[in-house]
C-alpha cells in the first residue's frame, strides 16, 4: 500500500475507535475521599447501550516489603428500568512472602445511584452471601458510606479469613441489582473492598484499569504525525 493511501486509512482507523470510545462507558471521580487507606473514590455511569461490554477494576495498597493488589471484572449482562445484571470475577493477585505470609478478600461492595438493592443469581465457592443498604445509611469497613451492596462469604464486616478469597485465587459470581432505572442510566460507586492480612486489615477503594484503546489511539496518532514528517525530510 502507498504511503498516500495508508494515510486516509489510519485517518478513518481513529475516527473509528473515536466513535467507539463516544459510546463507552463513562467513568469519573466522585469526590468523596474514603477507605483505608484512604483515596478519591471512583464512579462509574452505565447505560443500555453498554450493555455486553465490561470493565475492570484494580485495588492496590502499599505495605512494607509487598503489596496488596486485587483485579475485579465487572460484564454488564443486562440492564433495564428495574435491574441490572453483572456477572463479576474477582482475583487475589496479591503474591506472599515471608513477611506477608496471608491476605484474604473478605468483601467486596459497591454503592449505588439510584438507591438498590441486590440479588446473588449464582454464587461462588467464598462469595456466596450478600447484604443491601439503604441508601447512605449502609457503612462498609473503613468508613465507606452509601454502600448499596456488600458481597462476603461470612459478613460484610469480615469474618474468618478462611472464609475469604486466597492470595492468588479468582471467584466468579452473578448479581442482579434491583431499582428504578427508568431515568436510563446506573452508576456504581466507590467499589470498597476489605484485605484481612497477618499485618492487620485494609479497605481500599477501587481505582480504573486503563482501557487498551487508549494506547493504540496515542500510536496511531503518532504514525500519522511522523509519516508527512518523513515524506518532507526526503524532498
Amino acid at each position: 500500500m502507498r504511503r498516500s493511501q495508508l494515510l486516509p486509512s489510519l485517518a478513518v482507523a481513529i475516527s473509528l475507535l473515536f466513535a467507539a470510545s463516544s459510546q463507552a462507558l463513562s467513568f469519573y471521580d466522585t469526590g468523596v475521599i474514603g477507605g483505608s487507606p484512604g483515596a478519591s473514590l471512583l464512579g462509574v455511569s452505565l447505560s443500555a447501550a453498554d450493555v455486553g461490554s465490561s470493565f475492570d477494576i484494580d485495588w492496590n495498597v502499599s505495605l512494607p516489603g509487598n503489596d496488596l493488589s486485587a483485579t475485579a471484572s465487572y460484564q454488564i449482562v443486562a440492564l433495564s428500568g428495574t435491574s441490572l445484571t453483572l456477572g463479576i470475577t474477582i482475583t487475589n493477585t496479591t503474591v506472599l512472602n515471608s513477611t506477608l505470609t496471608n491476605a484474604d478478600i473478605l468483601a467486596v461492595g459497591f454503592g449505588v445511584t439510584p438507591d438498590a438493592s441486590g440479588n446473588l443469581l449464582s454464587t461462588a465457592s467464598v462469595f456466596d452471601q450478600l447484604s443491601v443498604g439503604s441508601g447512605p445509611n449502609q457503612t462498609f469497613p473503613g468508613g465507606f458510606k452509601g454502600i448499596d451492596v456488600c458481597v462476603y462469604g461470612q459478613n460484610c464486616s469480615g469474618g474468618a479469613v478462611a472464609q475469604g478469597l486466597h492470595a492468588g485465587d479468582s471467584d466468579t459470581f452473578t448479581l442482579d441489582v434491583m431499582g428504578d432505572f427508568s431515568g436510563g442510566s446506573v452508576d456504581l460507586l466507590y467499589f470498597p473492598m476489605k484485605f484481612q492480612t497477618n499485618l492487620g486489615s485494609f479497605e481500599p477503594g477501587g481505582s480504573l484499569i486503563p482501557e487498551p484503546s487508549g494506547a493504540l489511539l496515542f500510536g496511531v496518532g503518532l504514525l500519522l504525525a511522523r509519516a508527512p514528517l518523513r515524506r518532507r525530510l526526503r524532498v
